[in-house]
C-alpha cells in the first residue's frame, strides 16, 4: 500500500484528512516540522502532504530539508493563501501547491502519487 505523511499542526484538520485518506493510503501524521523530519528518518513513504505555517516551522523548511537529503518524493503544499512567491518556491523545489480550500484536495493528493490520472 502506499505510504502517505500528512503534516499539519492544526489536529482537527490533520485528523479529518487522515480519515478520509486511510481509505487509499497508509497515513502517517505528523503535527509539525520536527515530528515530520523523525517519521521520514524511520518510515519510507512515498509522498508527503503538509501545511506551510506551522509552529515549528514550515512546510517550505521541511520541502527544502527533503530535498537537501536528495529525496525527490512527491510533495504537495498545502495554505490557506495563495501567495505567489510560495508558489515559486514550491515549484523551484519540484513540488505542487495546493489551497486548503480547493474542492478537489482529496483528488490532487491521489494525483499527486499517480492513484488516479489527471
Amino acid at each position: 500500500m502506499i505510504q502517505l505523511l500528512l503534516v499539519d499542526d492544526d489536529s482537527s484538520f490533520l485528523d479529518a484528512l487522515s480519515s478520509v485518506l486511510k481509505r487509499d493510503f497508509q497515513v502517517f501524521t505528523a503535527t509539525g516540522v520536527a515530528e515530520a523530519k523523525q517519521v521520514l528518518m524511520f518510515e519510507d513513504v512515498d509522498a508527503v502532504c503538509s501545511d506551510f505555517n506551522m509552529r515549528d516551522g514550515t512546510g517550505l523548511e521541511l520541502l527544502e530539508w527533503l530535498r537537501e537529503q536528495g529525496n525527490m518524493i512527491p510533495f504537495l503544499m498545502l495554505s490557506g493563501t495563495e501567495d505567489a512567491s510560495l508558489m515559486n518556491a514550491v515549484s523551484h523545489y519540484g513540488a505542487t501547491f495546493c489551497g486548503k480550500t480547493d474542492y478537489d484536495l482529496i483528488e490532487t493528493i491521489k494525483t499527486l502519487i499517480n492513484l488516479t490520472p489527471m
